[in-house]
């Protein structure tokens, strides 16, 4: 039988390889087959090498002061070239040489490989090292085994185990790419660390519980949370992630953003923050690192999700399951931030969801500070460099299930994940093309810098240790609030958010098509004026033939309603469908706010009089009453931007002393969009004001009252007091009871029931501005269907026989 030929070796990097002649090489194989270590001693008798399997054996064999151990391993490339992305399922399980199997199963596979490609194996070598320098990297990290009572021999030779795959890990990922990059030995990477180990005995101290129990628990979560990734896993995942959305959408990705990411992901740890609409977000995200070049995330998410089978998956492609509440529990809270400094530290990227859940209303929801708290405290502790924080926008055209998200707004139990539930989203996923999925990405923030620009100001010193803790709080929200202002800028305004955004200000009129696109064009030409991402299908709105497209997706998807019965087909956003509207409109209503605010002032103005004072002092008014819906800039910043508004409504600086004059001009020519862009909100708002002042002088439990108040926002909308079902909503009545909250407004006391009543005024007040700038648009709606009937009599009157032929689009 002919000898197969020796596998090509993939030298290490920054060593002299091969070694001088005179030096005692001790090649440490471990975890080898029969195939393959037939391979590397093959290959190593060349070099006059010694082939250990243990790295025991390895150590006892490197007697001389000068002998090097050599980490070294075959590595199997699939069919294809390698790196090349799945193109599905298949394909990924065809990589059979990388899946776990029983080793007689294993070695025939292989064998058979080698017969019909020998390219297909790659002898791996990792950094070499002595002896000596293995000694002295052992005692300056890991414990003293003689303290603890271990055999000091087996403990180093587990050392140089972990050593050994760390660097044959680095030499695998010159071969097929940074996407295969994961941690090895977390567990016991963290558990016999120096410095790991003091801090949880310091910590058992604390709480007052023994030290060995502590650990002990420390080596449980550990044991939870690490991952183990496989290459074979991480293929098979990309190809099932891919397969999974691409039956539903188009991916649509910046290449130039991309780029750029790649060039930082060799320099830099990063964490992927991305908005969170849809259970298909991780898997998106999953295709686009894996076909990019991307080292892959681990991706932070709640332990629901670990169930089997998706569990046994899951440990192998980087998942971290964390417990939904550990609020009370000392020991997690410390593993889980030791844990994300361990990978962060080693450079490798995370990913996780900064609004803590899916939102149900489709905005941008605050942000979560658990996790973000736990990254900041492992930069700041262990002195990280340049950890960068990616601020990533996901947006869908349509959702195959966000009927099912919205109405958890109205009280409708979520579905426990589990077999059942996976079966019913993949199924979803199955029931026909819905457009794109647009994924962008916002200018990085370095956290380090971020926080350390925070905490500087103001610049007086803090005076004792509180103060500091205060203002270290306060630098970590804003860095929050900065990351996901940077998420709004980067999101993708989509042909179906416009149009609902249109739709859902017609006041539950059906209209036609060249109606929808009259008020479509302003709102069109408002976006297009705007520093906004705005997709192909968008930029077609100025046309009927894209108008219709996006109608016709919109009825086929249930989120809007076509009457055919008349010679004109009409549209419109039915009573049952507005919730589920909002939730594509929302997406992108931030960049309508600045605007609807600085309506919401002429109107204020005209009012009361003041001028620009009264404006700007209203301006902030409306910027506290939003500010748990929408993330404003800092109060100067917010300023400029209002500035940079006025000026395109009125770039003549000398006649904004005539404040009520444009706020009037404004009126007549348009586009206003306030009340399709704050509507809602506020309606919900007085919702829960109206169930404050009912309560009288008592005290309030909030999360009982915001689902009491479905019921109190279903009676206003019979009596027209709410006009809008979107506004029943129990995620906007949270946000509505945490503004009573941040306002005092929840205690007991006749003090409070005064405030109460003032609050319940006030947004009264903002509503009557809505309504006012309602009937402006509704007016202009009017003149618009006037000007359409007058276009049709002129053709009509000029035809040649007297009469004019016109479609059903055309009128």
């Amino acid at each position: 039988m002919t000898q197969r030929p020796v596998p090509q070796a993939v030298e290490p990097v920054g060593s002299a390889w091969p070694p001088a002649a005179d030096r005692s090489l001790v090649m440490l194989a471990r975890n080898a087959s029969r195939v393959e270590l037939e391979l590397i001693r093959r290959w190593a008798a060349e070099l006059d090498a010694q082939v250990h399997t243990a790295a025991a054996d390895a150590v006892a064999a490197a007697t001389r002061a000068d002998a090097t151990i050599v980490p070294v391993r075959v590595t199997w490339t699939g069919p294809e070239p390698a790196g090349d992305p799945p193109t599905g399922l298949r394909t990924a399980v065809s990589r059979i040489v990388r899946l776990p199997q029983p080793v007689a199963v294993r070695e025939r596979v292989q064998s058979r490989a080698l017969d019909r490609d020998p390219q297909r194996a790659r002898i791996l070598i990792g950094a070499p090292a002595t002896c000596g320098e293995l000694r002295m990297r052992w005692a300056e990290r890991e414990l003293d085994p003689k303290a603890l009572d271990l055999d000091s021999a087996a403990a180093f030779a587990a050392f140089v185990e972990r050593q050994a795959d760390i660097v044959l890990g680095m030499a695998e990922r010159r071969l097929l790419g940074d996407r295969f990059r994961a941690p090895l030995a977390i567990v016991e990477e963290l558990l016999n660390n120096r410095d790991f180990v003091r801090r949880a005995e310091e910590l058992a101290v604390r709480i007052g519980r023994n030290p060995e129990s502590v650990l002990a628990d420390c080596k449980t979560y550990l044991d939870e949370m690490a991952s183990a990734e496989k290459r074979w896993a991480i293929d098979a995942w990309a190809a099932w992630a891919r397969s999974l959305h691409s039956r539903s959408y188009d991916l649509d990705i910046d290449r130039a953003q991309l780029d750029r990411l790649r060039e930082l992901s060799t320099r830099h740890p990063m964490v992927f923050l991305p908005t969170h609409k849809s259970n298909l977000d991780p898997y998106v995200m999953a295709s686009i690192t894996y076909e990019n070049g991307l080292p892959h995330n681990h991706v932070l998410g709640g332990i629901n999700m670990m169930f089997w089978p998706l569990s046994v998956m899951f440990k192998r492609i980087g998942a971290v399951g964390i417990r939904r509440s550990f609020r009370d529990n000392a020991v997690y809270r410390f593993v889980l931030g030791r844990y994300l400094g361990f990978l962060v530290a080693k450079r490798f990227n995370l990913e996780f969801y900064v609004e803590g859940t899916r939102s149900r209303t489709g905005k941008l929801l605050p942000p979560m500070m658990g996790l973000l708290n736990y990254l900041a405290d492992a930069v700041e502790e262990q002195g990280l460099g340049e950890v960068l924080l990616i601020p990533t926008a996901i947006v869908y055209d349509l959702l195959h299930e966000a009927g099912e998200t919205t109405a958890e707004s109205r009280g409708a139990v979520k579905q426990a994940e589990g077999i059942r539930w996976m079966m019913h989203f993949v199924k979803q996923q199955r029931q026909g093309h819905l457009g794109e999925v647009h994924v962008r990405f916002g200018e990085p923030i370095n956290i380090r810098d971020a926080l350390h620009t925070y905490l500087a100001q103001p610049a007086t010193p803090p005076a004792d240790a509180a103060e500091l803790a205060t203002r270290s709080r306060l630098a970590r929200s804003k860095v929050a609030f900065e990351l996901c202002t940077r998420i709004n800028r980067a999101t993708m305004v989509t042909a179906p958010a416009l149009v609902t955004f249109a739709l859902l200000g017609a006041a539950d009129r059906a209209l036609t098509l060249p109606e929808v696109r009259a008020v479509v064009a302003p709102i069109l030409e408002f976006a297009l004026s705007r520093d906004v991402h705005l997709d192909r299908a968008t930029r077609e709105l100025d046309a009927d033939e894209g108008v219709l497209r996006t109608l016709t997706k919109l009825v086929d998807n249930d989120v809007a309603e076509r009457f055919d019965g008349g010679p004109d087909p009409v549209y419109r956003i039915g009573p049952d469908q507005e919730l589920i509207a909002a939730f594509y409109r929302n997406a992108t209503v931030h960049i309508f706010v600045d605007r609807a605010i600085l309506e919401l002032a002429f109107l204020h103005v005209a009012a009361h009089g003041g001028g620009m004072i009264a404006a700007w002092r209203e301006t902030r008014r409306l910027r506290d009453l939003l500010k748990f819906e929408f993330f404003f800039s800092e109060k100067d910043e917010f300023r400029q931007d209002l500035l940079t508004e006025l000026r395109r409504i009125e770039p003549d600086e000398a006649r904004w002393e005539k404040f009520e004059d444009i706020g009037a001009e404004l009126a007549e020519r348009g586009p206003l969009v306030a009340q399709r862009a704050l509507r809602s909100f506020v309606e919900s708002y007085a919702v829960v004001a109206e169930y404050l002042v009912a309560a009288g002088p008592v005290a309030v439990e909030a999360k009982a009252a915001a689902t009491e108040c479905l019921g109190l926002g279903r009676q206003f909308q019979l009596q027209r007091r709410v006009t809008s079902s979107e506004a029943i909503s129990m995620h906007l009545f949270g946000n509505g009871f945490a503004l009573a909250a941040n306002r005092n407004l929840l205690g007991a006391g006749s003090a409070v029931l005064e405030r109460r009543i003032e609050f319940a005024a006030e947004l009264d007040d903002v509503l009557a501005r809505l309504e006012r700038i309602n009937q402006h648009e509704l007016a202009r709606l009017d003149r618009a269907r006037e000007a359409l009937r007058a276009k049709h009599l002129t053709a009509h009157q000029n035809s040649p026989d007297g009469t004019a032929v016109t479609t059903g689009a055309d009128r």
